[in-house]
């Protein structure tokens, strides 16, 4: 199936989307779907056996999800890249039965398939529309913390990076979790097997023959290359490939690695969930809120769920995995009972386990909007508008990089930052991100009510070395967007247009903060009293529950966090096969 429905996705521009959605939705029957392909020229053969495919992926789900069975094997809480991983790898177990329940829709509309317009599906029905509230440490700011409310979560709508966390990364993993399987060897084993690359082969590095597609930034704008140039003039190093030997610590630039095949996105949902939809043993159900786990005593039976404003529960015979992201998981996890007893009892919610961690360690990396360069004539952004990036130092003694770097076509800028500096709309930008954060913040609930968003205390840049870890980010960025080697692509510096120091630079930090939207850490694992999970990712105190996604980890991957909640998501796979 995943052949074919790769090649469909050749056919005239929407029409994969539409064809995609009515089928496995029900709202397009066989017939209605060979007339449509057919027009397009696709040839009768193909077109019968793809149909009957699609149309066995459509009976399947659409017949499953509208009949529930009343109890499975493993239940899954959400479907986003570790979720879609675990899935993809656990449905080869025939005598496993699997629910995924999504709250968002399927992942067909055109702007998820477009990765140039991926940034038009924040703040849509795409997104659960979350803010970090505002402190003093961003001058009273509320930041947004868009989150994927979508089949494929993140994956479906982020800015298609995949960037694998460096080696330090995943040896602190291993020294918390008190296991090595959580190391950098075993987690680049993982990565081989899972990877279909695309650029120049590396035995040790890379795999080319698993199932998500990445590929070097296809066909950059001579913007990203001039980049590169510049950083190469300025003394840092030029990779081939932006993971591979970048991983074991150094800094350096290079191309992206991005999830885009053939023009469109390739997310987690399309690797690892469409070629096991058809399955007789896996049931995806979308439109559906999980609002609370059901327990008996302290064993995690079933979860609670709403569609359409009709409550019902979902048994499991083995385990519920929660895959809900870095502010969704927590906040289920208390809802049921598992949390800090004292917040708990402030919304009135019985204490099952006094787990006081739950929601603390809230991590995400910040992204300054921005250092913008007016360019001499318009540059027409490519790909998912950011081709050329790098990791650097702020201070020598880091084990690895802090500071990622991030060339953006378009003229990203904070609200604050695009008020003051007013940007030309063909303006393009140089930003700063800090990936190793020091600051830590927490999720609370807001109300004992599901439907009730949680709070975001993300208190971020509370730490003062993130701050100065920004600034000479911001440095780095005029130095690069400055030199000679940019020339031919700066009419002027737009934003800070001069040098900052002082309480302007620290201004112009804290005014210009977003984020990557990479929420993580609430649910940390580790061998202490107070960890959340273990190794194992078993949810401490509880029987029958675990948890595989960002919240899980002990410390931020200092990269964009796809491919780590991929890798999480298949270690659990090996886990449940495994042990």
């Amino acid at each position: 199936m995943k052949n074919r429905i790769n090649e469909v996705e050749s056919l005239n521009d929407g029409l994969l989307e539409r064809l995609e959605r009515a089928l496995i939705s029900g709202r397009l029957d066989r017939r209605g779907f060979m007339r449509a392909a057919a027009a397009t020229g696709f040839s009768t053969m193909g077109l019968s056996a793809l149909a009957d495919e699609l149309d066995a992926v459509r009976a399947n789900q659409v017949e499953r999800s509208s009949k529930p069975l009343s109890s499975y094997d493993y239940v899954v809480v959400g479907t986003g890249s570790a979720a879609c991983a675990l899935v993809g790898r656990l449905a080869t177990r025939k005598d496993a039965s699997i629910l995924m329940i999504e709250a968002g829709d399927w992942d067909t509309a055109p702007s998820i398939m477009n990765p140039s317009v991926w940034f038009t599906n924040l703040g849509t029905e795409r997104d659960w529309g979350d803010k970090a509230i505002a402190s003093e440490y961003t001058n009273n700011r509320a930041i947004p913390e868009h989150m994927g409310r979508v089949v494929g979560g993140g994956s479906s709508i982020n800015a298609t990076i995949w960037a694998r966390p460096f080696k330090s990364d995943l040896e602190f993993w291993a020294k918390e979790a008190g296991d090595k399987a959580w190391g950098y060897e075993s987690g680049l084993e993982i990565y081989r097997r899972m990877e279909n690359w695309q650029g120049k082969p590396d035995a040790r590095y890379r795999g080319k023959n698993g199932p998500v597609w990445c590929q070097p930034a296809h066909d950059p704008h001579p913007l990203a290359p001039a980049m590169l140039k510049a950083c190469k003039t300025l003394g840092y190093p030029i990779f081939e490939d932006q993971n591979g030997k970048r991983e074991e610590g150094g800094i350096g630039f290079a191309l992206m690695n991005q999830i885009i095949r053939d023009g469109r996105r390739q997310s987690m949902a399309r690797s690892y969930l469409y070629p096991v939809l058809s399955r007789p043993n896996v049931t995806v159900m979308v439109n559906t809120h999980v609002d609370r786990l059901v327990l008996a005593g302290t064993k995690v039976t079933g979860v609670q769920i709403n569609r359409a404003g009709v409550q019902s529960v979902i048994n499991s015979k083995m385990e519920v995995i929660v895959c809900s992201g870095g502010i969704n998981t927590p906040k289920l996890l208390m809802l049921s009972g598992i949390g800090d007893e004292v917040q708990l009892r402030q919304h009135g919610i019985k204490t099952v386990v006094n787990s006081k961690e739950v929601g603390k360690n809230f991590q995400d990396h910040l992204l300054h909007g921005g250092c913008l360069f007016e360019p001499k004539e318009h540059i027409p952004h490519r790909n998912s508008a950011a081709n050329a990036a790098g990791f650097l130092k702020s201070k020598s003694s880091l084990e690895s990089p802090d500071v990622n770097l991030v060339q953006i076509e378009i003229p990203y800028a904070s609200d604050v930052v695009g008020k003051q500096y007013a940007p030309p709309a063909t303006s393009w930008a140089l930003c700063a991100g800090l990936v190793a954060p020091k600051s830590r913040g927490e999720i609370k609930l807001s109300s004992a009510d599901p439907k009730d968003r949680p709070v975001v205390d993300a208190r971020f840049l509370s730490h003062p070395d993130d701050v100065k870890a920004i600034a000479f980010g911001i440095e780095v960025c005029r130095d690069i967007g400055n030199s000679s080697d940019m020339k031919d692509f700066v009419k002027r510096e737009v934003a800070p247009g001069k040098k900052l120091q002082g309480k302007e630079m620290e201004d112009f930090v804290r005014n210009g903060a977003t984020t990557y939207f990479h929420q993580a850490g609430t649910c940390r694992m580790g061998t202490d009293k107070d960890a959340v999970v273990d190794a194992k990712l078993r949810v401490n105190g509880v029987q029958g529950l675990r948890i595989a996604d960002s919240s899980i980890m002990p410390r931020i991957a200092s990269v964009a966090t796809m491919a780590s909640c991929a890798l999480i998501g298949e270690r659990m796979a090996d886990i449940l096969t495994n042990g």
